[in-house]
């Protein structure tokens, strides 16, 4: 997430209807919990999310989700 989230900072989410590609979310992802990332791609109701730090590539990157998935988008960062 660095260096644009770093590590234990404080998040706050806000569920939409909608998102569009580049907006950062939390997802509940299968085995994995809750991650950040950054919408790289939308098609119908599915989306393909990428890594925001580019140095580090992440399994999420591989998985599709759907809305249900996302809990919300990156409204407020706090840096701890």
């Amino acid at each position: 997430m660095s260096p644009e989230i770093r590590n234990n900072s404080y998040i706050l989410t806000k569920k939409y209807n909608s998102y569009k590609v580049n907006d950062i979310v939390a997802i509940k992802a299968k085995n994995i919990g809750m991650v950040v990332k950054k919408i790289k791609h939308i098609e119908g109701d599915f989306f393909i999310v990428e890594s925001i730090n580019k140095q580090y590539d992440s399994i999420v990157s591989k998985m599709t989700f759907e809305d249900s998935d996302i809990i919300g988008k990156v409204i407020f960062k706090l840096f701890n």
